[in-house]
């Protein structure tokens, strides 16, 4: 008798453990979801091919955008202006400048507000109408957009994406937007700082053409001719994006 306990309960754990292994591999999927559900914006991509990408967001003023189209002309770079909307309509002959000199226009929103602080109700309603404004008076398909200040969370990705939207960062900040100086600027870019390192192939630089950013003209020149020796082209998201191995981080998609 003593024997058939023993091989009941022998029994009993065989059989606990082979149902908790079945329970294991029939959630296997939900369990993998559960653990890739933080969805991510595109900072940067692999690529094979030496390919960086130049962007300048605008929210308002217009002093610095001439100065930086005669510099990108002068330099034969294309480039990708994240533009709001509100300041696209207020000056409709800076966007014709940008897309006549062969630039890629992407979506900066509609008001310079943390979309993930939206309702899905109204950051449809934000991505939709920004889109809809900057097609208009562009001519391009709108596909790529830039959060203000960056700021994402799941809901604004799989909306965005919803909407035919890539959201895009960046993974070298210029910094201009602080006005530290131009030496300052090209070493951001150049160089790094802290523990980020300079430009190189597959990465978004971040700059701006508002007024906020008073430095920045004076400080490209210089970043695009010291890229340019490194035998690096400088080109617009869309260019990098078509020529990407991969998106990082994990959990951003280039699909």
């Amino acid at each position: 008798m003593r024997v058939i306990k023993i091989n009941r309960k022998i029994l009993i754990l065989y059989t606990l453990v082979v149902v908790f292994s079945l329970l294991i591999v029939c959630n296997q999927e939900k369990v993998i979801s559960a653990v890739t559900q933080s969805l991510k914006p595109i900072y940067s991509v692999k690529t094979d091919k030496p390919q960086i990408a130049i962007t300048f967001d605008i929210s308002w003023g217009e002093q610095n955008v001439r100065p930086i189209l005669e510099i990108l002309k002068a330099e034969n770079v294309k480039a990708t202006f994240f533009l709001s909307s509100p300041w696209a309509e207020k000056k409709p002959e800076l966007v014709q400048a940008i897309v006549e000199d062969g630039h890629e226009i992407g979506s900066h929103g509609k008001r310079h507000v943390d979309l993930n602080t939206l309702s899905e109700h109204d950051l449809i309603q934000e991505l939709d109408s920004s889109k809809e404004v900057l097609e208009k008076l562009s001519g391009q398909e709108i596909t790529l957009l830039r959060p203000p200040n960056g700021a994402y969370n799941n809901k604004v990705i799989s909306v965005a994406k919803a909407r035919g939207y890539h959201v895009i960062q960046w993974s070298v900040d210029s910094l201009d937007w602080k006005r530290p100086g131009k030496d300052a600027i090209i070493d951001y870019v150049l160089n790094g700082r802290s523990k980020n390192k300079g430009a190189s192939p597959g990465d978004i630089i971040l700059f701006h053409a508002s007024d906020s950013a008073p430095d920045t003209p004076l400080a490209l020149p210089t970043i695009i001719r010291a890229l340019k020796e490194k035998n690096y082209e400088l080109v617009p998201v869309g260019v990098l994006l078509k020529n990407a191995q991969e998106s990082w981080p994990p959990g951003s998609s280039l699909q």
